[in-house]
């Protein structure tokens, strides 16, 4: 007699037993998990979610293009003026937040992109308690000499200072247990509380 051609590729019945009482523990198991579902935060909780994207100046003005550099640019991609385009890193933002007098957030954020060119993004969440709450924000250019008097000046009507000083916010919010607060920014408006 001789041997087989191809041997059997079939795994034998203990295996297959095996592999089946695996796959229906790890269903039940998923089950069970599912029954008794996670809660992120308390339902009594309020909670602050700060959610920005900024493009702020670049840190250096373009030079002015001579005559000649202006003849050698296209038509459309010449700028108004005859001033350089400016280009190369964008400024850092900062930005604080205080909730009743406290400090709560104060970070700086630098700007996206592979060589600092691109919008600043910020998105943190802060756990709130519910009620009444006074809430202050500042977002601004940030410079290596902060000082944390410059944060408390009086904002104008709009909320927004000037050039130099970025923008405020000052209001009294009012939430309640599972509610969410979000703090927005937006060239038009400055920031606002939604």
């Amino acid at each position: 007699m001789t041997a087989p051609m191809l041997e059997e590729r079939r795994p034998a019945a203990g295996r297959r037993l095996a592999f089946l009482v695996l796959l229906l523990g790890a269903a039940w198991g998923l089950g069970a998990f599912a029954a008794w579902p996670w809660e992120a935060t308390p339902p009594d909780a309020a909670l602050l979610k700060v959610a920005i994207k900024r493009v702020a100046p670049l840190e250096r003005a373009g030079r002015r293009l001579s005559p000649e550099e202006l003849e050698k640019l296209p038509r459309h991609m010449r700028p108004v003026g005859g001033a350089g385009v400016p280009s190369g890193r964008r400024r850092e933002s900062r930005l604080a937040v205080w909730v009743d007098g406290q400090v709560v957030l104060d970070r700086r954020y630098r700007p996206g992109g592979w060589r600092g060119d691109g919008p600043t993004f910020a998105y943190v969440e802060l756990p709130l308690a519910p009620g009444r709450h006074r809430l202050e924000a500042i977002l601004r250019d940030a410079r290596d000499h902060d000082e944390r008097d410059g944060h408390r000046r009086e904002s104008d009507a709009h909320g927004r200072g000037d050039a130099g000083e970025g923008w405020r916010l000052r209001r009294d919010v009012d939430v309640g247990p599972g509610r969410v607060l979000r703090l927005e920014f937006s060239d038009e408006a400055g920031l606002l509380v939604r």
